[in-house]
């Protein structure tokens, strides 16, 4: 989903500071007060964008979604791509794959005490796709039985494929198969129980402050005061016993530099190193891919008819030393990358990078200069042009630092290797995905996907002909009919390979420019462990983070 996208990349893009650190000596971390103080294990971090809303249903960033994931509970918790029951303790999948059965525990209750019922997650999963409920994130219920007709308003939402049986069992039925549920409904807040009777006395206040809530996961929210969150352990958690945290303080810090120094101060046990200062902290700082990719989409059907000249497009790709780039525009804190689907999904009992090599279908990290002007020839040729130098492209991007660095290393490779002209045109960070990628206002333009469950559909439906993110006005009939081919693809194994040829031809296409994928650079206090990192719909889990006296 973009909204996600949107914020994950706003807070990256905002940590591209310009202003020096106050230099100040001590070890990393190691400030005067240790985990185990009088409030008991605490765990404190930061973040430098506020959650938008602690509504589950209408969650809309990774932000929120991190938080959900300690103050409710699935079906299913999934802890970075490992799934194991939450409030089901078990479940059945039908033969075809279309429906579940799931048995919830007799002992699971909320925060004040009532048993969290199979209700609970009917009346959630039907008011998330409920269009009155207007939900940013309500197309995450797509995979659910008549999940986009009931959103599109075309059908009642009584329809929808969940119901509760009894108390204790949730039957629910798929549109398709969609192999990756279990995991998807383990990490996304989306799908968390709802209680109709705090909602409803709330109203619109629901979940506006901690004590206007219940709550089904193993933390409880304390309180919000003074930009800092608080959560303490859910003593009514069915699973109390695995939490070993008494309480955890998020802070919300805008300046990624105060959060460094507040690190160092021994204020914080987490922080993620603003990417200026990465080269300062190589030999500290810990590193995990967040699963973010970013490139440059290409508007194919922009006004400039070279940028839908499929050779013109392959000019372009060849003509990047993407290893060259991710030198110059990220002092190489980011991978460079020639593909489209993030390599460290989970796809036939491997990685989608292990099981499938991209280098022997996309186009060569180095570049390569001959191919690139073979290309460009041929474009020329078809387009009737004389001269490279009467082509002129626009490459739109944000006014963020890093972002103008990332277009400015694209326009000297490009100018340099095609003999083109290469313009630059800069907009706020809410106009590009407000109005310019939405309504085709460009020519080029640098932007990125993560992605919300673990599956390479996520990133390959940017460029489905029908999609509301296709940016690109992208249409391959083969593309299409592969993507909608995997939907009713049984064979998980199949299906992947489907996936990957949707890849293979967008990439044959040059239907856009991949780039890079994200690094996190970060620093944990010696005595905090399992924290745990993953690369779809939240990145950092602190649910079972522990905290070791000194």
């Amino acid at each position: 989903g973009q909204l996600m996208k949107k914020r994950v990349l706003a807070a990256f893009l905002s940590m591209a500071m310009v202003a020096g650190l106050a230099t100040g000596c001590g070890t990393p971390g190691g400030g005067s007060s240790d985990g185990d103080s009088s409030d008991g294990k605490v765990f404190r971090y930061a973040v430098n964008t506020l959650p938008t809303t602690l509504d589950p249903t209408k969650g809309q960033s990774i932000g929120d979604n991190e938080i959900q994931h300690a103050i409710t509970e699935g079906l299913t918790r999934n802890t970075a791509g490992d799934v194991k029951p939450g409030i089901a303790e078990s479940w059945d999948e039908s033969e075809d794959g279309l429906t579940y059965t799931f048995h919830l525990r007799k002992d699971a209750k909320w925060s004040d005490g009532e048993p969290i019922t199979a209700g609970d997650f009917e009346y959630s999963w039907k008011r998330l796709v409920n269009p009155e409920t207007a939900s940013p994130y309500a197309f995450i219920g797509d995979c659910l039985k008549n999940g986009q007709a009931i959103e599109q308003g075309n059908m009642d939402v009584e329809e929808l494929g969940v119901k509760a049986v009894d108390d204790n069992t949730l039957e629910v039925t798929l549109e398709h198969p969609t192999s990756y549920f279990l995991s998807l409904i383990g990490s996304s807040g989306q799908f968390a129980p709802l209680r109709q009777d705090i909602v409803e006395k709330y109203g619109t206040d629901f979940a506006a402050t901690s004590e206007k809530n219940v709550y089904s996961g193993p933390f409880v929210m304390t309180s919000s005061e003074d930009n800092v969150w608080t959560f303490e352990k859910n003593d009514n958690y069915w699973d109390k016993d695995s939490i070993n945290l008494d309480k955890c303080e998020l802070n919300y810090v805008e300046n990624t530099d105060t959060q460094l120094s507040m690190y160092e101060a021994g204020d914080l046990d987490y922080v993620q190193v603003p990417t200026a200062y990465v080269p300062d902290y190589k030999d500290k700082a810990e590193v995990f891919a967040n699963g973010n990719v970013d490139f440059c989409y290409i508007n194919s059907k922009s006004d400039n008819p070279v940028l839908g000249n499929k050779n013109f497009r392959l000019a372009l790709n060849y003509a990047l030393n993407r290893n060259d780039y991710n030198k110059l525009a990220n002092a190489d804190t980011y991978t460079a990358f020639n593909g489209l689907v993030f390599p460290g999904l989970q796809a036939k009992g491997t990685t989608y990078g292990e099981a499938y090599d991209l280098n022997s279908y996309s186009y060569p990290l180095d570049g390569d200069q001959d191919k690139a002007t073979e290309y460009l020839n041929a474009a020329m040729q078809e387009l009737g042009i004389a001269n490279a130098s009467d082509i002129t492209v626009e490459v739109v991007t944000t006014d963020a630092d890093s972002s103008k660095r990332i277009v400015e290393t694209l326009q000297e490779q490009w100018q340099n290797a095609l003999g083109i002209n290469v313009k630059i045109r800069q907009v706020t960070y809410a106009d590009i995905y407000g109005k310019v990628f939405p309504e085709h206002d460009y020519e080029i333009g640098y932007g990125g996907w993560g992605s919300d469950y673990d599956d390479p559909y996520s990133y390959l439906e940017l460029f489905k002909s029908d999609s509301s993110y296709n940016y690109s006005q992208y249409e391959n009939p083969e593309v299409d009919q592969l993507l909608a081919a995997s939907q009713d693809e049984a064979d998980t194994d199949a299906r992947m390979d489907e996936l990957n040829k949707a890849e293979q031809d967008i990439l044959a296409d040059g239907a856009f420019v991949p780039l890079q994928t994200r690094n996190v650079y970060y620093m944990l206090d010696d005595d905090t462990t399992g924290i745990n990192f993953y690369y779809c719909s939240l990145n950092i889990d602190w649910v079972y983070a522990d905290v070791n006296a000194k």
